[in-house]
């Protein structure tokens, strides 16, 4: 296949994702206007909420990814003062987790202050947490400290932790379709090129995954310069 058809496909796509994301905008609009639980009709109104914001979080990224990969994203480094930021996370994913009955925590300094591009964090973040709602049992804590001249963001939870073969720092090479669980792996892939798109010198950004943490289960941990 020719660069052009490539170019031309990809397009396309970028194009339709473009509408599908305003179809599910919509669709998102309505079933927040519907009541936490429609017992007459059997519809779990919180599995609705849940899978069009998944799923409107997948065509974010994959839109981002392609202004990324075609150079047409414009990064936006800025200063963030980290309580601020990570206050406005939690408020937006705080409606998506409360019909779980799953809490949501912050541990930051007040005074920690970080350069980073804030949108493509911000849809990093996201994704997790509204991911860990599969796993989570009651808590999920979002950590931010610094360490030896990084800035770590970790989303805990208490859940069963993630599977050993994926543990540790992840690498796009690695990273494929899983046939058994039905897994693409997009949203680690989306966020391990957010981590490397924040660079200093020769130092990148890194995402690790690791279990244990302060409550027990899966810790995701986005690492930068």
């Amino acid at each position: 296949m020719s660069n052009d058809a490539k170019l031309d496909f990809a397009t396309l796509l970028a194009s339709s994702v473009h509408d599908m994301k305003n179809s599910i905008a919509l669709m998102m609009h309505q079933i927040n206007q519907l009541p936490p639980q429609t017992d007459d009709s059997g519809v779990d109104v919180g599995r609705l909420q849940l899978e069009a914001n998944r799923l409107n979080n997948s065509l974010i990224q994959l839109m981002m990814l392609y202004k990324v990969e075609n150079q047409q994203y414009q990064s936006l480094f800025d200063e963030h003062y980290l309580d601020e930021f990570i206050e406005d996370v939690v408020l937006m994913n705080q409606p998506t987790l409360e019909p779980w009955g799953i809490a949501i925590e912050q541990q930051v300094d007040p005074d920690l202050c970080w350069t980073f591009d804030k949108n493509l964090v911000v849809g990093v973040l996201g994704n997790i947490v509204t991911n860990v709602i599969r796993y989570a049992r009651s808590k999920v804590l979002i950590q931010v400290r610094e360490s030896d001249g990084f800035l770590s963001l970790a989303v805990e939870d208490d859940g069963p932790g993630y599977p050993d073969p994926m543990l540790g720092e992840l690498e796009k090479r690695r990273m494929g379709v899983d046939f058994g669980s039905g897994s693409t792996g997009f949203g680690l892939y989306f966020s391990v090129l957010v981590a490397e798109h924040h660079r200093q010198g020769d130092r990148c950004g890194r995402v690790r995954l690791s279990n244990g943490g302060q409550l027990g289960g899966g810790c995701f941990e986005l690492i930068l310069p």
